[in-house]
């Protein structure tokens, strides 16, 4: 391409003057730009990634040598750093800002788990495997557009810029400034010449098929690279004379690595990036400075090497300063080009802070524009923080049904106007969730459950819900609830709903009283537990992180002792009260915050065993649990404490308490060890051997032990500290996306030992 130009140098300057006029119309008039008395120099920043740091090693060595900058065009990553150096920030605090963001969060669509709701926890902690698939109830399947919804980006770029307020042109900037995006539906370059930068930089970022495209203007847009990755027409048009280009192009691969289809894509991209690059190349003329840094040594993705990409950057300017000097200005002129550099930026009005008059809503969601405003818990006629603006928005996604939301202040006669633009997801608003868990002890024992989740949501006004889920294997589970808030802040709720359960337990050790206190034991037993249950309560989210409910309950079911052909059945119904506070971090690898449960009721209860009889029976229940996590750099300790039980008469209790497996009494098995009461503690260190932080996702790595004391009793009067049993464990273990994955040895008191090797969440 750059060989024609240079043939058809009549061709080059027809082309020049057409794409010019295509985009006059698109900038402010010359008036509107200052105005200076030697020729304009046009800074112009190609895409690149992270190898965008670049740019403000070229910047650093331009300001070094008081060579001055008129106007930025970008693309991509360097739609990002002009736009940073055009709102008047120096080389050194574009440098200082850009390198304490860390841009692997751009790619987080989700809250942390401790800023969801209580409710969403719950829900991912029992089915961790987010698809991301929607599923409409006339059985239409949808998929998310984009592996990820540019969320954590819009929180950057608003973060990094201060959240500089919409301007009516970029001109406005102490740099007039320009970055360009392209229209995906009709594959054309757009120019982004005016509103919020924070916006107008995350239109250019946009990598196709990774991030979601950005509405704007009535188009889709996604990253300018493909069609114009080096905008130098676009600076020429502004009114640059002189062109400074920096071009951080990657090298074709060579036909050996060429083996895989992401790897063909990849070159695919390359060659139209750096053929749209080299058409703008084209347009310079003698004397303008093209710049090429050897960033070859990295990619896009690499982060971890900005730092030198920097350096790169610096020495590419450097060992060009014999071209670029020819712009440089006397100490007085270059003074005074500064002080008006800094004049303009001081009209700027990004501040920490705003007053708002106005609060509008730009509703893509299913729900009353009265619900989303009840969630936002904003004001108009007061002072809002960005901190607070920021807080928001995560009151919103913590609900976890929503897409992007963005938002930007208009100032318009003389008003603060927040402008909120707020998307559900666009697979909603039926989600499918899964979960899988395996666990084996390497001698008899294995159990594995595979299990889905469904959530439809938005079913009310005020953010109803329907939520089914059922698994499989060991344990089968069918369960739907109903969820329905009572006002629009969703403080007060009721919820009813039944499930249906049928568990295989097998037990090394079973004791139970018959008539008369005897007391029989069984070793190696098999029961079949099935119950049908029906409940419904109201409750109170008096936190994000914490409820009370109070319900009622009525069970219907039987126990059976499969090697021994016998049966109870029972029937049970009473109230119950259930309080939990829960801001852990993780739940499986908590290192900082609270999980607190406690649930007690009384049931009237109707059981006969093995036709012996019916008994009745009045019963009160309790179960309590509480585990709180203290961290030290990669150092963790998690304290445990649960206690649990029933007063019930009934020959097998309902209510089984049960203590084995891993973390749970380690050296016996799962479901070994059953009472009426139990009674347990434990302590777990945890180091992080290995961090492996991906962006879009983590893969730690842990190592480290336990120390565990507890036991189960049949009679209350049997509990004691001298009957409890002494146990603990070593592991190694892996927070993956499919849930905690662990290999242990467990030993216990008495010689009881067990390896253990389990996979996913909760059992």
């Amino acid at each position: 391409m750059v060989k024609v130009f240079k043939k058809h140098k009549l061709f080059k300057t027809l082309l020049c003057f057409t794409l010019s006029v295509q985009t006059l119309t698109v900038y402010a008039s010359a008036d509107d730009r200052p105005q200076v008395d030697r020729k304009r120099v046009g800074l112009v920043l190609s895409g690149g990634g992270a190898k965008g740091a670049a740019h403000i090693g070229v910047l650093e060595v331009l300001e070094k040598n008081r060579i001055p900058v008129d106007i930025v065009t970008g693309t991509s990553m360097g739609a990002y750093v002009g736009g940073m150096y055009a709102m008047g920030f120096s080389a050194k605090e574009v440098k200082r800002r850009t390198f304490n963001v860390n841009w692997q969060e751009g790619y987080l669509d989700r809250v942390n788990r401790n800023d969801l709701t209580l409710r969403r926890k719950q829900q991912n902690d029992n089915y961790q495997l987010h698809t991301d698939i929607g599923l409409d109830l006339n059985g239409e399947f949808k998929a998310r557009s984009g592996a990820f919804q540019g969320q954590g980006f819009a929180k950057l770029l608003r973060q990094v810029t201060d959240n500089l307020p919409s301007l009516k042109s970029f001109d406005q900037l102490a740099i007039p400034y320009r970055s360009v995006a392209t229209d995906i539906a009709k594959l054309k370059p757009v120019i982004l010449n005016s509103g919020h930068l924070a916006t107008a930089m995350q239109a250019s970022m946009t990598v196709p098929g990774a991030l979601k495209p950005v509405h704007l203007k009535g188009k889709l847009l996604v990253d300018g690279g493909v069609v114009n990755n080096m905008p130098v027409n676009v600076a020429q048009v502004l009114g640059a004379e002189n062109i400074i280009a920096v071009d951080l192009r990657d090298n074709l691969m060579p036909s050996k690595d060429l083996d895989s289809a992401l790897n063909i894509v990849a070159q695919l991209t390359t060659y139209m990036t750096n053929a749209s690059a080299d058409e703008q190349k084209g347009l310079m003329k003698k004397g303008d400075v093209y710049l090429q840094p050897d960033v070859s040594f990295m990619t896009a993705a690499d982060f971890d090497q900005m730092t030198k990409a920097y350096e790169a950057g610096k020495k590419v300017a450097e060992d060009a300063l014999p071209q670029l000097l020819r712009f440089q200005l006397s100490k007085a002129d270059y003074q005074a080009y500064v002080k008006e550099k800094q004049s303009r930026r001081s009209q700027l009005s990004s501040a920490t802070a705003y007053y708002i008059d106005e609060i509008k809503i730009r509703n893509n969601t299913r729900l009353p524009d009265k619900t989303l405003r009840a969630q936002l818990a904003l004001q108009t006629g007061q002072v809002i923080s960005n901190e607070s603006l920021e807080l928001a928005v995560k009151r919103l996604q913590s609900e976890d049904i929503y897409g992007r939301i963005t938002y930007k202040i208009d100032q318009v006669d003389g008003k603060n106007i927040l402008d909120m633009d707020i998307n559900e997801k666009s697979w909603g608003p039926g989600y499918l969730n899964f979960t899988l868990a395996f666990e084996d002890d390497f001698v008899n024992r294995s159990n594995f459950s595979f299990g889905a989740q469904y959530l439809y949501t938005d079913l009310t006004d005020k953010g109803g819900e329907w939520l089914t889920e059922f698994s499989l294997g060991s344990w089968k589970n069918v369960s739907t609830e109903f969820y329905f808030p009572l006002d629009y802040e969703q403080t007060y709720f009721t919820e009813f709903g039944v499930s249906i359960n049928n568990e295989i337990r097998k037990f090394d050790r079973f004791n139970f009283d018959y008539i008369n206190n005897e007391t029989n034991t069984f070793h190696n037993i098999e029961t079949e537990y099935k119950h049908t249950n029906v409940y419904a309560a109201i409750g109170w989210n008096f936190e994000s992180a914490a409820k009370i409910s109070l319900g009622y309950n009525a069970q219907k079911g039987s126990i059976n002792v499969l090697s021994m052909e016998q049966k109870e059945d029972y029937f049970l119904h009473g109230p119950y009260i259930n309080m939990t506070y829960d801001d852990l971090d993780n739940f499986f690898f908590p290192s900082s915050g609270l999980y607190a449960n406690a649930k007690v009721g009384y049931n009237q209860t109707t059981s006969e065993f093995h036709q012996r009889g019916k008994v009745d029976g009045e019963t009160y229940f309790y179960d309590l649990e509480v585990k709180k996590p203290f961290s030290f750099d990669r150092h963790t300790i998690a304290f445990t404490a649960k206690v649990a039980g029933s007063d019930s008469e009934e020959m097998l209790p309902i209510y089984a308490q049960a203590l084995g497996g891993m973390f749970n009494l380690s050296g016996y098995h799962r479901y070994e060890l059953n009472g009426r009461y139990s009674a347990f503690a434990s302590m777990i260190y945890r180091y992080r051997l290995l961090d492996n932080n991906f962006g879009a996702f983590k893969l730690p790595v842990y190592a480290g032990g336990s120390i565990e004391q507890g036991g189960v009793w049949d009679k209350s009067s049997n509990v004691s500290w001298s009957s409890s049993i002494s146990a603990g464990s070593v592991y190694v273990a892996v927070d993956s996306i499919l849930g905690p994955v662990y290999l242990s040895y467990g030993l216990a008191e008495g010689g009881q030992s067990a390896f253990y090797l389990s996979l996913g969440g909760r059992w």
